[in-house]
């Protein structure tokens, strides 16, 4: 009986697997900058861009943002909304290499990414 009631105040604890994960937030995308919650980052600020393959696309974004202090990561995956106009935008910005997407499916890139942009600062 202990058993039972344990395994049942185990499942209703837990998210029921059909209502999915909980939705990541969306990606607002704008000419100065993108936001994420509360988040801002305008582009200039954007230090790093690395695409990497999990179980979907991500990008890990370097940026230097004045609230934070050093380089701030933040990682950005294909299914949240507003991550097609985010690769839009930053490309048309920083101009990532060509068939970039294509780089994504061997294994070394799965281990260790593929930089799309880097800022190099002289001094």
């Amino acid at each position: 009986m202990a058993s039972l009631l344990h395994t049942l105040e185990t499942r209703l604890l837990r998210r029921p697997a059909w209502l999915g994960a909980a939705p990541a937030p969306a990606i607002r995308v704008s000419d100065s900058g993108f936001a994420v919650r509360e988040l801002v980052v305008p582009w200039d600020a954007v230090s790093r861009i690395k695409a990497w393959r999990g179980d979907e696309i991500c990008l890990d974004i370097g940026a230097d943002i004045g609230a934070y202090t050093g380089a701030h990561v933040i990682t950005l995956r294909e299914d949240q909304r507003g991550f097609n106009d985010f690769v839009a935008m930053a490309d048309r910005r920083m101009t990532f290499p060509l068939g970039w997407w294509d780089h994504l499916g061997g294994p070394a890139t799965r281990r260790h990414g593929f930089t799309l942009f880097e800022r190099f600062s002289h001094g």
